[in-house]
C-alpha cells in the first residue's frame, strides 16, 4: 500500500478546520504572541490614523502614525550599539543589540534585544538597510510581538510607525476626520 503522507495531512488538516467552524488558528512559533483577537476570534478593532501604542519591557507609550502600506513597524532609536559588531550588518544578525528608544514626550530608555534580520527598507527619501529587532507592542488591549525596524525618526511627526504586520488580522482603519486632530494630536507624544 502506497500512501501520500502530505495528501493525509492536508486532509487532516482540512478535517480540523471543518471541525472548528472552518477558522484556522495558527499554532504560535516559539517567542511569537498571538494576539487576543486571533486566540478568541474576536471582530476587529477600528482604529484611526494615529493610535497610542504601549511598548512591552518598558511600558513607555508611542504616538504612532497608522500605514497600511508599510510592511512592518518602524520605532525610533535614538541610540543603537551593537555587541561584538561587524561592520556589515548582515554578520550582525543573531546579535545583541542596545537600543534608546525615545518617545515625543522625551522619555527615553535603553532595552535589549537580538537582531532578527537586516532588510533594505523603502522609504519616501529611497532605500536604507535596517536592522529588525522583536518588539511586544500593544495597542487597544491588543498584545502582538512583531519585528520592527530601527531608524532616526527624530525629524519626523511620530517617533513610530504600525505597519501592517502588526494590523493584520485584528484591525480596520478609518481615516474619517484624519485631517481634523491630527496636529493636536502630534503634539503629543
Amino acid at each position: 500500500m502506497n500512501i501520500n503522507v502530505k495528501a493525509v495531512l492536508g486532509l487532516l488538516l482540512l478535517l480540523i478546520t471543518v471541525g472548528m467552524g472552518g477558522k484556522f488558528t495558527s499554532v504560535p512559533i516559539e517567542g511569537e504572541v498571538l494576539a487576543q483577537c486571533e486566540l478568541a476570534n474576536e471582530p476587529k478593532r477600528v482604529v484611526g490614523p494615529v493610535v497610542t501604542v504601549s511598548e512591552g519591557e518598558t511600558d513607555m507609550q508611542f504616538l504612532a502614525r497608522v500605514d497600511t502600506g508599510a510592511k512592518t513597524s518602524s520605532m525610533h532609536a535614538a541610540e543603537k550599539q551593537v555587541l561584538d559588531a561587524s561592520e556589515y550588518m548582515e554578520n550582525n544578525v543573531g546579535k545583541t543589540i542596545r537600543i534608546r528608544i525615545e518617545n515625543r514626550n522625551g522619555e527615553s530608555k535603553w532595552i535589549e534585544r537580538k537582531i532578527a534580520d537586516v532588510r533594505k527598507i523603502r522609504t519616501s527619501e529611497g532605500e536604507e538597510t535596517r536592522y529588525l529587532v522583536p518588539m511586544q507592542l500593544t495597542v487597544d488591549g491588543v498584545k502582538r510581538e512583531v519585528l520592527t525596524s530601527l531608524n532616526d525618526r527624530s525629524r519626523m511627526t511620530y517617533s513610530m510607525l504600525l505597519g501592517r504586520n502588526f494590523l493584520k488580522g485584528c484591525f480596520v482603519v478609518d481615516v474619517t476626520g484624519a485631517d481634523e486632530d491630527l496636529e493636536m494630536l502630534a503634539s503629543g507624544l
